[in-house]
């Protein structure tokens, strides 16, 4: 098995799911909810638990299905802020991925409202 990330789309699903999921159950959440089928090869998701520590890479293959279970031991997945009313998801490059799967933050918050 090789992990070819560079191939297919990533998506990180900003809303908290339910660690105890396995891989069809997180398939049929990204099929039903998202409108990624997952099965079809060209995606991969991430879903990251509600505390934060946790995240669940899911996608497949030619050969079968994927599960990767990532948890943080020092640190915490960054909470990304999206808008209230637009989708739960966000793409991300693989450079992204890498570095969120590593706890390191996407987004930085502005300290000063006024450029100096």
């Amino acid at each position: 098995m090789k992990l070819k990330f560079h191939t297919g789309r990533v998506t990180l699903v900003v809303s908290p799911v339910d660690m105890r999921s396995g891989f069809n159950r997180l398939a049929g959440l990204s099929r039903d909810l998202l409108g990624i089928k997952v099965l079809e090869g060209n995606d991969y998701v991430v879903f990251v638990s509600k505390t934060c520590v946790m995240a669940k890479i899911i996608f497949a293959d030619e050969q079968g299905s994927v599960l990767i279970t990532r948890r943080l031991h020092h640190a915490h997945y960054q909470q990304l802020l999206m808008q209230a009313s637009g989708p739960a998801t966000q793409r991300l490059t693989i450079r992204d991925l890498e570095r969120y799967l590593d706890g390191e933050p996407l987004q930085v918050r502005r300290q000063n409202l006024l450029k100096n």
